[in-house]
């Protein structure tokens, strides 16, 4: 019987078959070659033998019936740009742990994949790689992953929780934009930035802690997270970027650590607002450069400034009580032996 396989040089370069499925495990080839499967809408499940290593460009792009993809078992899988997108039915993709690499757009637009599983070889998630993912519902970024691509989970809609493992260093802009359902993000200890856009239009959000190991909160960070109440940055974020939480009518009260030097035009906000948001300040010195700081970004009208503990006079006062009440040591008596 003919082979529905059409290998060249240890490559499957098409898939002639007419069938629902494609088991491929007694077929020698190392790559499935660029547009393979193209388009084969009959298509619903294929299984790649042990041999492969590589799924090039838009391999199965527009494999709108496809349900199932079995990778390899064992060795490493890279998934090139474009591979799976546009597979609007997948639902699994078995052996998930043995990619490497997710290129640009890889899985954008698999709207039932429901997860997926990266494991420790992972180096790279391009942009949009899991694009319009709308069945998605966690994601763990492990410490192997050097960068996240821009929109790499951008309007995954039902993304609740998301896990970003320690060596993850760099996040690009917009990379979570409107994943409505997103209410938990573990940062990594390895970032020093939130980039811009970050959160954009994460509507589910309602409590943000910055860590210490950040430094910076990038513009619009955290704008449209419309139900947003309370935001804690942790001691050594020291810059806040413009317009990074615009359109946060929930927020209610903020807490700003003294390593705070910069905040950007319109930081919280422009204009007034009847129901203000209350930022939490350590001393005197916080609370008057803060109170300059929003004046100058335009967020005056959005933001009133109050002090955390005692005025610096009302702590004078506090010791000199305390070294009175205590007897001095010259009026001590000793006793008698």
């Amino acid at each position: 019987m003919k082979s529905t396989a059409n290998v060249k040089k240890w490559q499957l370069v098409s898939w002639r078959g007419k069938t629902l499925s494609a088991d491929l495990t007694g077929e020698e080839f190392i790559t499935v070659g660029k547009g393979a499967f193209r388009r084969k809408r009959r298509l619903e499940e294929v299984t790649l033998p042990n041999s492969v290593s590589a799924i090039k460009t838009r391999a199965f792009f527009g494999c709108s019936r496809l349900k199932r993809v079995t990778l390899p078992a064992d060795g490493a899988v890279g998934v090139a740009r474009e591979a799976f997108r546009r597979c609007s039915r997948l639902r699994w993709v078995e052996n998930d742990l043995q990619i490497t690499t997710v290129g640009d757009r890889a899985f954008e637009g698999c709207r039932m994949l429901q997860k997926i599983t990266l494991g420790r070889d992972v180096r790279r998630i391009g942009e949009r790689g899991f694009f319009g993912c709308l069945s998605l519902q966690e994601i763990t970024v492990p410490g192997s992953v050097q960068t996240v691509g821009r929109f790499a989970f951008a309007q995954c809609t039902e993304l609740e929780r998301v896990i970003l493992e320690p060596g993850v260093s760099t996040l690009l802009p917009e990379v979570f934009r409107g994943c409505i359902s997103l209410n938990h993000v573990e940062w990594s200890p390895t970032m020093r930035e939130i980039p811009a856009g970050a959160l954009l239009d994460c509507s589910a959000l309602e409590e943000a802690v910055i860590p210490y190991h950040m430094t910076r909160i990038g513009r619009q960070a955290f704008a449209g997270c419309l139900r947003l109440q309370s935001v804690t940055l942790e001691l050594g974020v020291t810059a806040v970027g413009p317009m990074a939480f615009w359109n946060t009518p929930a927020l209610r009260e903020i807490t700003v650590p003294h390593s705070v030097k910069k905040l950007g035009w319109g930081a919280f906000g422009l204009g007034h607002a009847k129901e203000k948001i209350t930022m939490y300040v350590d001393n005197e010195y916080m609370l008057r450069r803060m109170k300059q700081q929003l004046f100058l970004c335009g967020s005056a009208g959005r933001v009133q400034v109050i002090l955390r503990g005692m005025t610096l006079e009302e702590r004078k006062k506090a010791r000199r009580r305390q070294s009175l009440d205590g007897e001095p040591v010259h009026l001590e008596h000793n006793e008698e032996p």
